[in-house]
């Protein structure tokens, strides 16, 4: 008797459990995280080179394309040694990113000063693409080696007025400066891969000019980029601002689920018109999804379901997500 007793009850332990999970399955159905960098990336990694070089023409730009990279380029277009068809041609043709870097590399004796030169440069980078809506945000350094007496708060003004973004910081990560070897340069890839986050190397001349690394030693760390690529995120500072900004500011939300379809919703507090950088989100879907339709504005992309997840790119604030089984 007491034999008959334990069995139904483990029968019933067990019923329970399966139902729980059952219920514990389909609650999680839907539910959505956005990736800490696009794609799923482990890390984010940044390339910019200053001053508008000739060597950034020559042995740079033909290397970055030849791996699919993308470099960040703040330029001096009033400078003497600026190639101006080259720049304007070449280089947008290439889909490499322009920085502010003021128009002439002269220093400011005050914020006027700064102002002007700064605004010049940035009505040139905005008209090297003029495909790219506006107004946008373009990343701005300033230039080395000359006095520029404009106070912190000057030049947070100047940021408001011409929608700047300061480019982060070098933190000892200057080639040719801070870093004379190409096991120096190794270091910064390695250490995005194995701690993540986001890493960055600046550079002045590449092969030649001033403060220049070697072009060796530059396509050894290329080269250890691309054998990292499935890990890192190669981008440029204001798309990986737009990202970092929209993902601290966003909420995803489920708002209905069933077996036809998993609805969401994806919010942000930043100002849509100047972060619009779509997001990358990762959504659990029935196990028997194996392939997923993602629908937002009209727009449809078929991916494949992966462990019972689907990854996909969402832009906030805009309409709702559908997810759907494709049949």
């Amino acid at each position: 008797m007491k034999s008959k007793i334990r069995s139904a009850l483990l029968l019933i332990s067990a019923l329970t459990v399966g139902v729980t999970a059952m219920a514990q399955e389909k609650n999680s159905q839907g539910a959505a995280e956005i990736a800490k960098w696009k794609d799923g990336k482990k890390a984010a990694f940044l390339l910019m080179f200053d001053d508008g070089m000739p060597s950034h023409l020559k042995n740079v730009i033909p290397e970055l394309k030849q791996r699919g990279f993308i470099g960040t380029f703040y330029i001096n277009p009033g400078v003497k040694w600026y190639e101006k068809s080259k720049w304007e041609k070449d280089v947008v043709a290439a889909g490499m990113v322009f920085g502010n870097h003021t128009m002439t590399h002269a220093g400011a004796k005050d914020a006027a000063q700064a102002d002007a030169d700064i605004a010049q440069c940035n009505e040139y980078v905005l008209k090297l693409n003029p495909e790219l809506k506006q107004p946008r945000l373009i990343s701005f350094s300033r230039p080395g080696g000359v006095d520029w007496k404009v106070t912190p708060d000057e030049m947070k003004a100047i940021f408001a007025k011409y929608n700047i973004v300061p480019r982060p910081p070098s933190n000892g990560r200057f080639g040719g400066i801070h870093i004379k070897n190409a096991d120096g340069l190794l270091k910064v890839v390695d250490l995005a891969v194995e701690k993540g986050g986001s890493e960055s190397l600046f550079f002045h001349g590449v092969g030649g000019d001033w403060l220049s690394q070697s072009t060796e030693d530059f396509v050894k760390m290329l080269d250890r980029l691309d054998a990292n690529r499935d890990n890192l995120w190669i981008t440029d500072p204001i798309s990986m601002h737009k990202y970092e900004t929209e993902r601290n500011g966003a909420q995803v939300k489920v708002i209905g689920s069933d077996e036809k379809g998993i609805r969401i919703s994806l919010s942000c507090s930043a100002d849509a018109n100047l972060y619009d950088f779509p997001l990358t989100l990762i959504t659990k879907v029935p196990a028997a999804w194996k392939k997923c339709k993602i629908t937002q504005s009209g727009k449809t992309v078929t991916t494949d379901a992966v462990n019972g997840q689907v990854q996909y790119d969402a832009l906030p604030g805009k309409d709702e997500i559908l997810i759907q089984p494709e049949e």
